[in-house]
């Protein structure tokens, strides 16, 4: 199951602040719903945070071609100049590039939202994505979405760019600033369709249709836009700001696996070096053995073939008068002790040592 929740635009939440929030089945169809404290909200497997247009501003920039780290360094000096904002209070993410080399970057504040992800962390909702209400909105090209209530609207072209503005029967100030734009840039919608949110009365749209030149219609309620899930929205946990786990488990566990598996391949090599010797001292413990029993038959019992092959040589040479591995060396200790005179020669043949 998902849990999707639905952040206020408040600085701070207290303990008793209610988020909204709709619960999905594994099939994204909406099995509860409602607005409750963090500490009643359901449990879910999965996770996502929607945060309000109200805290989210985007930017259209010409990024350069470097790799993704430096980009995210560069963002928040990017948009320093269009914000008026202190970049190290600015968290940015980047989206999708056009094909006019223009990217789409989002920008909220890093420590708002930092502020709210940990409070879904403490009452144990660890977020995994974030995401705008505006890609609630995001339709097909050429087509533009208003979220339309008694308090607030939201505008939505078809490329994710959103802003807010105060409702009321006249066009709004923010629509005929992005339709210039998007004039200049040669990119007029062809349709707009405005979305009535609870039971809020909609301006007169064939006057907007007349002012603007663009078709404005009403489009489904805004309530049903809630439950749609948005295809690759523009995940705002990046960075210093993504989940732990993906921190801690995207990169290292690649290197984790080829640990594993370096492990298991030299705990393979070391079992089958084990057994290759194991194998080898067995065969040459079994060739000892038969030499022994072939040069003495007549041994019952075989406990160590060497200390016994010793032991039997040892006696065979006393048996036949030859002197024995230490026998010299017994002979001269005795001549020594003998007598007090130094040796002028000493002979040794057949077990017997003579000196002179």
């Amino acid at each position: 199951m998902k849990l999707r929740i639905f952040l206020p635009a408040i600085d701070r939440p207290a303990a008793d602040t209610r988020f909204a929030w709709k619960l999905f089945d594994t099939r994204e169809a909406v099995l509860r719903e409602g607005a409750s404290p963090l500490a009643e909200l359901p449990r879910a497997s999965a996770v996502e945070a929607v945060l309000p247009a109200q805290r989210v501003l985007f930017a259209r920039l010409r990024l350069p071609r470097v790799n993704a780290a430096t980009i995210r360094e560069l963002l928040p000096y990017a948009v320093e100049d269009r914000l008026l904002a202190d970049p190290a209070h600015i968290h940015a993410v980047a989206g999708a590039t056009n094909e006019r080399g223009e990217t789409v970057v989002a920008v909220v504040d890093r420590d708002w939202l930092a502020t709210m992800i940990g409070a879904l962390r403490r009452a144990g909702h660890v977020a995994r994505s974030a995401w705008c209400e505006s890609e609630l909105a995001r339709g097909a090209r050429g087509e533009w979405h208003i979220a339309w209530s008694a308090g607030r609207g939201m505008l939505v072209d078809d490329e994710g760019v959103a802003a807010t503005f105060d409702p009321s029967e006249n066009v709004p100030l923010a629509l005929r600033v992005a339709l210039d734009e998007a004039a200049a840039r040669g990119e007029r919608p062809s349709a707009l369709r405005i979305h009535p949110e609870g039971d809020a009365r909609l301006p007169d749209l064939a006057r907007w249709s007349s002012e603007t030149g663009v078709p404005c219609q009403e489009g489904p309620p805004w309530e049903e836009r809630l439950a749609h899930s948005p295809r690759a929205p523009l995940d705002l946990l990046q960075g210093e700001l993504a989940p732990r786990s993906a921190l801690s488990w995207r990169l290292p566990r690649q290197a984790a696996v080829l640990a594993a598996v370096i492990v298991a391949l030299q705990l393979a090599f070391t079992a089958a070096d084990a057994w290759r010797l194991q194998r080898e001292y067995r065969q040459l413990d079994a060739q000892r053995e038969a030499l022994f029993r072939e040069t003495f038959p007549e041994a019952r019992v075989v406990v160590d073939p060497e200390l016994q092959m010793a032991r039997n040589l040892a006696e065979l040479r006393r048996s036949r008068g030859l002197a024995g591995g230490d026998e010299f060396l017994l002979q001269l200790t005795r001549a020594a002790r003998a007598s007090a005179q130094p040796a002028k020669s000493v002979e040794f043949g057949n077990g017997k040592l003579t000196t002179r």
